[in-house]
């Protein structure tokens, strides 16, 4: 967002912080309840039953929600203090964070912020981290990405996480001055595994607030023009542009949400929870009925004719037919053992069998929504893809794991069954996910199967 009035935002949002508000009904997706303060709201994330936003504010601000509707118990990251090393990186530096966003990589939850001062591009994005949101403990990683205060260089503030349909990384982020870039994360260490090249925008337009999804073949790029922080003066609107591939070009620009709807005006810094099939959007607006009041709002986004559109017509949080992004543990209904690859293989053609439960990464798998009713599953540890041997379509043909090259050997669709169970079925072959002979024991393999009934093409998929 444009730093340059950040101080009205911090003001809008400490003067209701602790107060319960109710955001009208009208033009809105739902009746939102609670502590509903909010600007630059984080990706909404999930940990268990409970959902996080983060948002701008001292410490990184956050609140809580078990149904997405009523929010509340809120707190923060860092309390009263920040980390060092944001002292030297950006001078001037008072403990006002901005435009933080969350990703679960494996074993911990990455939480990205952004550090500046008043009108200036000399900025910094950090990453914190913990292994729970319910129970915390926070351990700061350090700088991701910074920015010097030159005209010409992307302003480091704005980061936004997205995973795509390899499971790989990415950090979108950028705004004003050198426009907006993309750098793809190393997923162990938090940090960039890539340099930063540039995506849209520069030359000091009113462009930021990135974020990226994926939907099918094309990648979408999400951002805002026109300034916010000015309350019920805000100019703000959210934009859309597509492209091919994750680093653009990115063009067909066209606006998604407009400046002004009903009581919401200046909406930006959109993320997406991909969450039962729906794609639900976040973004903050000024209330025109509540004194431009930044508050949370969440609304449907479908895709029509390759583009995507908002829906206001629905009044609570349901199934659209699909299954809810996220770490998965997948658990065989005949035997109770998890899907995993075998002695932890990282290798291509790592096999994969089913064994009693560990808490390693080996036995967790990404489960990634295409938008077109097929999914990947990528391994946590090896971030390779679920895989049918040889493309074959025999029954019988051995799963492995392997480098996602997008082909229907890699594609899997989920078929709910009785037992709160899923048939995964390979978008190739029409075949099922199966233990072999039945059989319960440690080590047996996991291989393609025409459709039996049997429970050893049964899964549940246990969220983690």
């Amino acid at each position: 967002m444009f730093h340059s009035i950040r101080d009205i935002a911090r003001n809008t949002l400490r003067a209701g912080i602790f107060s319960l508000m109710a955001v009208s009904g009208l033009a809105s997706a739902l009746n939102l309840s609670g502590i509903t303060n909010s600007h630059d709201p984080s990706t909404l994330t999930r940990d268990g039953n409970t959902y996080f936003q983060f948002t701008t504010g001292d410490g990184i601000w956050f609140s809580r929600s078990t149904d997405m509707v009523s929010w509340g118990n809120p707190g923060t990251v860092f309390g009263a203090g920040w980390p060092s090393w944001i002292n030297d990186a950006v001078p001037g530096f008072a403990g006002h964070f901005w435009a933080p966003d969350i990703i679960q990589m494996g074993d911990y939850y990455y939480l990205y912020y952004s550090a500046s001062t008043f009108g200036s591009s000399r900025s910094a994005i950090g990453v914190v981290r913990t292994e729970s949101l319910t129970n915390p403990n926070w351990q700061d990683l350090g700088v991701v990405v910074q920015s010097y205060g030159g005209g010409g260089e992307i302003n480091a503030i704005d980061p936004a996480l997205m995973r795509d349909h390899d499971g790989r990384v990415y950090m979108s982020y950028g705004s004003w001055f050198g426009g907006l870039g993309v750098a793809e994360i190393n997923q162990n260490t938090g940090k960039l595994s890539s340099s930063v090249q540039h995506i849209f925008g520069g030359g000091h337009q009113s462009i930021e607030a990135p974020y990226i999804t994926r939907n099918g073949d094309f990648y979408y790029l999400f951002f805002t023009r026109g300034n916010c922080c000015q309350g019920v003066n805000s100019t703000y609107r959210v934009q859309v542009a597509r492209s091919s591939s994750i680093f653009g070009p990115y063009t067909g620009e066209r606006n998604l949400m407009p400046n002004v709807n009903g009581n919401r005006k200046g909406p930006g810094h959109i993320g997406i929870i991909k969450q039962d099939g729906c794609n639900y959007t976040s973004t903050h607006y000024y209330d025109l009925n509540d004194n431009g009041a930044a508050k949370l709002d969440i609304q449907r986004m479908d895709f029509v004719g390759g583009w995507p559109t908002m829906t206001s017509n629905f009044s609570s949080i349901h199934s659209c037919g699909g299954y809810s992004e996220g770490l998965y543990q997948l658990q065989s209904r005949h035997s109770g053992k998890a899907l995993e690859v075998e002695n932890a293989s990282i290798d291509n053609g790592g096999n994969v069998v089913q064994y009693d439960f560990n808490d390693w990464l080996h036995q967790k798998w990404y489960l990634v929504d295409h938008g077109t009713g097929t999914y990947s599953l990528i391994n946590a540890l090896s971030q390779k893809s679920l895989d049918i041997w040889e493309q074959s379509s025999a029954n019988g043909a051995n799963i492995a794991q392997w480098d996602y090259w997008g082909g229907a050997g890699q594609k899997w669709r989920l078929n709910s069954v009785a037992g709160n169970s899923v048939e995964i079925e390979s978008d190739l072959s029409n075949k099922l996910l199966d233990v072999s002979a039945n059989s319960t024991a440690n080590g047996a393999n996991i291989l393609q199967w025409s459709r039996t009934g049997g429970y050893n093409q049964h899964w549940l998929m246990l969220r983690q």
